[in-house]
């Protein structure tokens, strides 16, 4: 969970571990159904998950997920998403831990999805390392040192950073191999500043909590005993679209 504090300076709370390694491009889609849930308590959700069918497990130490997300100066990533447009890629960068004056690498991602069915193409990049004070400026001197391809480079300069986010994830896998589950809470949104930012704009939506199931394959192979058992209803939920419009209200 993020707070501003008196001296408008950022506080976080962290349980940061170490990051598997990414390597760029990651190919392959794989179908996602996402829950926003809102009615139950996460030991609750957790509880769900552990007796259902395929017989999930803890599979990874569970970390605080940093994102800055990308869109046109115009918002378009934004509008096509409120409008339920199938084909869209949103780009982000992430890094784990630490919110600010993290020194884990940092993570460029094309998050790509048709329908249902998603992908990432990611590319490891040195530590962003966010201090208050923050302007476009020094973002623009980030992208001067990274080791990106050109016409990656192009696309980061026709965007803005549009808003901060930052949850606590756990995750699990199912017996077999083939389904995980990701368990997000404690969403935070923050505002990022064009010039002298200091990160102390916060929104928090801290009763809900985002679960999303994963698999890879065709849409025919999804177990519909584990779908029946879990008493989840898919949503549209965006994590980006919900902080832009907490940020501007």
């Amino acid at each position: 969970m993020i707070v501003a504090s008196e001296d408008n300076k950022v506080s976080v709370s962290d349980a940061s571990t170490s990051e598997k390694e990414i390597h760029e491009p990651r190919q392959g889609y794989r179908f996602e159904r996402k829950y926003h849930v809102q009615d139950l308590p996460e030991i609750e959700i957790e509880m769900w998950i552990k007796r259902s069918p395929a017989l999930f497990f803890e599979c990874f130490p569970p970390r605080f997920i940093n994102n800055i997300y990308f869109d046109t100066p115009d918002l378009s990533n934004y509008h096509e998403n409120l409008s339920g447009q199938a084909a869209r890629t949103k780009i982000r960068l992430r890094w784990y831990g630490e919110f600010l004056q993290s020194q884990e690498k940092t993570t460029l991602e094309y998050k790509i999805k048709s329908g249902m069915v998603g992908t990432k193409n990611s590319y490891k990049l040195p530590p962003l390392n966010l201090t208050p004070g923050f302007s476009y400026h020094d973002l623009d001197t980030y992208w001067e040192k990274c080791d990106i391809p050109e016409n990656v480079r192009h696309d980061v300069r026709l965007v803005l950073p549009a808003m901060c986010n930052r949850y606590h994830r756990k995750y699990y896998l199912s017996a077999d191999g083939m389904y995980r589950i990701t368990i997000d809470t404690g969403l935070s949104f923050i505002a990022i500043d064009r010039f002298d930012c200091q990160f102390n704009r916060i929104r928090n939506l801290e009763e809900s909590v985002v679960v999303e199931l994963k698999y890879s394959g065709d849409i025919s192979t999804l177990d519909e005993r584990l779908v029946n058992f879990l008493p989840f209803r898919v949503t549209r939920m965006s994590k980006y679209v919900t902080g832009v419009d907490l940020l501007s209200a």
